[in-house]
C-alpha cells in the first residue's frame, strides 16, 4: 500500500478529519516531504529554488503557510518584491506577504494538486534537505492556473526527491556567564543601538538567546507563564493596537503586521482566525503546550525600545514572537510599551 494511501486511510478512521501530513508523516515513520512526494497528482520541481521563488509573483494572490512544531502562521498576498542572494533573501511587504528567507537550507521542491470533494487545492512546497517542510504557498486565483501550469512545465524533474535522514536531535545548554562576563554582557545589552546587532553580541559571549535572556540587565527580561500567549493577543483584540507576529523555521520566517479580530482556543491550539478579516488576511495557530520557555524581552535602539515576547521549544529554538508594530526608525508604540511594562514587572 503507498504512502499516500496509508494516509489516507488514518486520516478517514480520525472523528472530524482533523489529520494533517505533517502528523501522518511523524505516524508513519517518514518524512512529510517523502509523503508528499507519494501524492497521486505531485510533481517534483527540482532544485532550482531561486529561480522558482522568484516566478511565484506570477500566481497572483497566495496562501502562504509557514509552520514548526509549535505554531502554525497563514497569511494571504502576493509573493513580491523579493530579493534573494544564494543564502539569504527577504520580501518587504508589510502587511502582506512579509517574508525572511534562509535559501541555504531549501532544497526540494514540489506541485501538488489536491481534489478535496468538489474543491481542488494547488500548491507549490518547499522542503529541506530531510523532507521537512519549510513553506507551502495555496493557488488562490483560478484566473491563474495558465501561470501555475507553466511554472510546472518549466520546472518539472523526473523522478521524485531524495531526502536524507532526520539526524538525531542534540541540544546543548551554554554555559552560564561568569560574575565578570556577565558584567561585561549587560554593558554591551545597555549600549545597543539596532537589534539587528543582537545576533553578533550572543556570538562574541558564545551563548544562547535562553541564557541571554538570564544574563539581561536587571528589569529588561522575565521568564512568563505560558498562558501570556492568550493574554497578549486578547489584549489586542481588545484594545485594537497592531502587532507583528513572526514565525519560522530553519529555512523562512513570516510575519504578520496588524489588528487581531477573532480569538479562539479549538483543537489543543490558540488561534487568531482573520484570514476572512480583508484588511488582515491571517490566521495563527499556537499549541501553547508546546512553549518550553516564554519570555518578554525588552532591548534598548537608538529610537528607544524594543519589546517583544519570545517562545522556544523543548530543543531552545525560537517558535513564536510577537511584538508591537514599530515603524523603522521610531520607538514602539506607546500602548504595547505600556502593556509590556506590566509584564516586566510581574
Amino acid at each position: 500500500m503507498s504512502l499516500w494511501q496509508q494516509y489516507l486511510d488514518k486520516k478517514a478512521a480520525v472523528e472530524g478529519g482533523m489529520y494533517f501530513p505533517r502528523q501522518a508523516a511523524a505516524d508513519l515513520g517518514v518524512s512529510e516531504g517523502a509523503l508528499m512526494a507519494d501524492a497521486p497528482d505531485s510533481v517534483y520541481l527540482g532544485s532550482r529554488i531561486r529561480e522558482l521563488v522568484l516566478r511565484l509573483e506570477t500566481l497572483g494572490e497566495v496562501l502562504s503557510v509557514v509552520r514548526n512544531d509549535a505554531a502554525v502562521h497563514e497569511k494571504i498576498g502576493v509573493y513580491e518584491h523579493v530579493t534573494l542572494t544564494a543564502r539569504t533573501g527577504l520580501a518587504l511587504n508589510v502587511g502582506g506577504l512579509d517574508l525572511r528567507f534562509f535559501l541555504h537550507n531549501w532544497h526540494h521542491a514540489l506541485a501538488i494538486t489536491l481534489v478535496m470533494g468538489d474543491k481542488t487545492m494547488r500548491s507549490i512546497q518547499f522542503f529541506d534537505e530531510y523532507g521537512v517542510n519549510i513553506e507551502k504557498v495555496f493557488m488562490r486565483d483560478d484566473a491563474k492556473l495558465g501561470a501555475w501550469q507553466a511554472l510546472i512545465d518549466e520546472f518539472a524533474s523526473t523522478g521524485k526527491p531524495e531526502f536524507l535522514p532526520a539526524p538525531e536531535v542534540s541540544v546543548t545548554v551554554p554555559e552560564p556567564l561568569s560574575p565578570e562576563r556577565e558584567l561585561a554582557f549587560q554593558e554591551r545589552w545597555n549600549e545597543l543601538k539596532d537589534v539587528h546587532h543582537f545576533g553578533g553580541m550572543l556570538e562574541t559571549f558564545n551563548i544562547d538567546r535562553q541564557q541571554a535572556y538570564r544574563h539581561a540587565p536587571a528589569g529588561q527580561t522575565r521568564l512568563l507563564d505560558r498562558t501570556v500567549w492568550e493574554k497578549v493577543l486578547l489584549e489586542a483584540q481588545a484594545n485594537q493596537f497592531e502587532i507583528m507576529v513572526f514565525v519560522g523555521n530553519r529555512g523562512l520566517v513570516q510575519i504578520q503586521t496588524g489588528k487581531v479580530h477573532n480569538v479562539v482556543r479549538s483543537h489543543g491550539y490558540l488561534n487568531v482566525l482573520d484570514v476572512k478579516v480583508p484588511e488582515e488576511g491571517f490566521d495563527l495557530h499556537i499549541r501553547d503546550t508546546e512553549i518550553v520557555e516564554t519570555w518578554v524581552v525588552r532591548r534598548p535602539i537608538s529610537e528607544g525600545y524594543v519589546t517583544c515576547i519570545e517562545g522556544f521549544d523543548k530543543n531552545r529554538q525560537t517558535v513564536v514572537q510577537i511584538f508591537g508594530r514599530r515603524e523603522e526608525g521610531n520607538d514602539e508604540m506607546q500602548s504595547w510599551h505600556q502593556f509590556t511594562d506590566g509584564l516586566l514587572a510581574g
